[in-house]
């Protein structure tokens, strides 16, 4: 009998433990899906400033280069939305802070349609292929993956009781024109969306291309050049919604940021060494290098 006890009393224990681990697996993590209120709409107005600056003064080509860049200004300054939209923002299961989701990039296109009908997430520009440079008497072979990375990708970046809020970067262009090959092609577009939990309703939510100089390609008539465009932004506040916010689980902005430029790029997560180190490296393990270049371009001889 008090063998029997023994064991029912281990038994409950064990029970009960792993009901407060399910239940502690659970806290950490949410279903925002749920949390939406699909009644209610929100207002979105959109900004797009024009080109500020060119690299090779393209827009201002000639006039059919001006008429397609210099007049760029959002097809719908001010645009309502079902809260239901957002959901295309949102993770499809419960998913803890710091994770990270793919977005169907069909249901980011209506967004930025409000700034031109022409929005794609099919990227135009993917030049692939080898090239050769030599590097300290060296032959290095180079596998160009291309100029841009479709898609688009979420994280979680903080949760509170009361609200949560989602970051994402965008890849996406603008066929400006089909028998021109015009196009503008943000380097991205990042923001954030603010849930609150509560009652259902987006706190805030923003899509911009961040301004960096040159942060939009532009192409037309064969031509290309690269522009500054200080402004390009969709942007909603709750009015009255304005409670202070107390993060009680959250990464840094900056760590969200890397966590989706790793989505991607994989080779970000790859440990990277300055030039000179690697070849010494290299030649003291008797072992390749493989040289990843994120920004600039190869002259026509060492390609």
């Amino acid at each position: 009998m008090h063998r029997n006890w023994l064991i029912s009393s281990a038994l409950a224990v064990s029970v009960l433990l792993l009901s407060l681990s399910l239940q502690s697996c659970t806290a950490n993590k949410i279903n925002l899906r749920k949390t939406l209120d699909t009644t209610e709409t929100l207002q979105v107005q959109a900004y797009w400033d024009p080109i500020a600056d060119s690299s090779l003064g393209m827009p201002d080509q000639s006039p059919k280069h001006a008429a397609l860049f210099r007049n760029l200004s959002p097809v719908s300054p001010s645009r309502e939305y079902e809260i239901d939209a957002f959901k295309t923002f949102l993770p499809k299961g419960s998913v803890p802070v710091g994770h990270v989701w793919k977005l169907d990039t069909n249901g980011v296109i209506p967004f930025l349609q409000q700034f031109h009908p022409g929005a794609t997430g099919e990227m135009h520009i993917n030049p692939g292929g080898e090239g050769v440079i030599e590097i300290f008497g060296r032959r290095i072979v180079l596998i160009k993956v291309g100029l841009e990375s479709e898609g688009a990708f979420a994280c979680l970046r903080a949760l509170s009781q009361t609200y949560a809020e989602i970051v994402f970067r965008i890849h996406a262009e603008f066929q400006l024109n089909k028998e021109a090959r015009a196009y503008f092609t943000p380097a991205q577009f990042t923001g954030r969306l603010i849930l609150n939990r509560n009652n259902g309703s987006i706190r805030e939510f923003s899509l911009y291309l961040p301004p960096r100089n040159t942060n939009v390609d532009i192409n037309a008539f064969g031509s290309a050049d690269m522009v500054f465009v200080p402004r390009m932004e969709l942007i909603a506040q709750n009015a009255h919604d304005e409670r202070n916010i107390v993060w009680e689980s959250a990464i840094t902005d900056n760590a969200a940021k890397d966590l989706l430029a790793a989505s991607f790029y994989k080779f970000s997560a790859i440990e990277r060494l300055p030039i000179e180190e690697a070849v010494a490296q290299a030649q003291a393990e008797n072992r390749p290098i493989h040289v990843v270049l994120t920004w600039g371009v190869f002259d026509n001889e060492s390609c």
